[in-house]
């Protein structure tokens, strides 16, 4: 594992990454300001919706989900989770999921915060629901929420979740592999915000990176870019795109900008 690789491990990242303080572009300033988690520094409308009983109901959920003894027959058109089972192992412990698959509750708040950054509003899509956790996050955003799910039980799950919580009619959901559904949009269609989260495969996800990216107002944002060697010569190769003015590292994450008023740039983010 080479340098450049450990250094965008979220363990590592938040301690070679620069502060928030450093930034001198007014958009990376206000970007990182909203990721960091002191509420006395998120810039003005990175404030989510009043609705702390939502917060708590989704916690409370992933708490329950985290000692869960239910199943699920898994059906992976990816490279797997990120701590990989034997071969032929199709059957998942929502227990399993909760705990090392899905996004942790501090990162989904955080990009929660970036997007109401952004704007009060705009269009999000999710490539990756697992249980639909980081989907409800977003809908606290006051974001329209659409999220792409490979495996139909997985999705299952998830809509039950929404459905507990009465948001199910805030998150649009489609199943099937990402590269079907991609082929079947419509040619209108595009997202402020895109998060790639399903296919830890490197040429997988170059190619996503690639489709994705004339439906992209402004960033899209890649998850585990530290998950292997080919995932993170991935998003090696994706920041050399003409598509993308500015590439960020936040906890494991690569974020691409559009950014057309900023200089060509790499940053790390603490």
């Amino acid at each position: 594992m080479n340098w450049r690789r450990i250094s965008s491990h979220r363990l590592v990242s938040q301690w070679t990454g620069k502060s928030w303080r450093s930034m001198h572009s007014p958009t990376l300033f206000r970007m990182a300001r909203a990721l960091q988690e002191n509420p006395k520094h998120w810039p003005d409308g990175a404030i989510l919706l009043d609705d702390k009983v939502a917060l708590h109901s989704i916690r409370a959920l992933r708490s329950k989900w985290r000692v869960s003894s239910a199943t699920l027959e898994h059906h992976d058109h990816g490279a797997g989770s990120r701590v990989k089972h034997g071969s032929g192992q199709t059957n998942r412990a929502v227990s399993h999921l909760a705990r090392h698959v899905l996004t942790q509750e501090s990162d989904a708040e955080a990009m929660a915060r970036w997007l109401r950054s952004l704007h009060t509003h705009g269009k999000v899509l999710e490539l990756g629901t697992s249980l639909g956790l980081t989907a409800m996050h977003f809908v606290r955003s006051g974001w329209d929420v659409e999220t792409w799910e490979g495996c139909p039980n997985t999705m299952a799950w998830a809509r039950s979740g929404w459905q507990s919580l009465g948001v199910e009619g805030c998150v649009r959901s489609r199943v099937g592999t990402f590269q079907s559904m991609l082929e079947a949009l419509d040619e209108n269609a595009c997202w402020d915000v895109v998060f790639l989260d399903g296919h830890h495969e490197g040429q997988a996800t170059r190619h996503l990176v690639d489709a994705l990216a004339p439906r992209v107002r402004q960033a899209l944002v890649v998850d585990d870019i530290a998950w292997s060697d080919g995932m993170h010569e991935a998003w090696m190769a994706v920041q050399d795109s003409k598509d993308w003015r500015v590439s960020v590292v936040w906890r494991g994450r690569g974020i691409l900008l559009k950014a057309p008023h900023m200089a060509k740039q790499r940053v790390c983010l603490a």
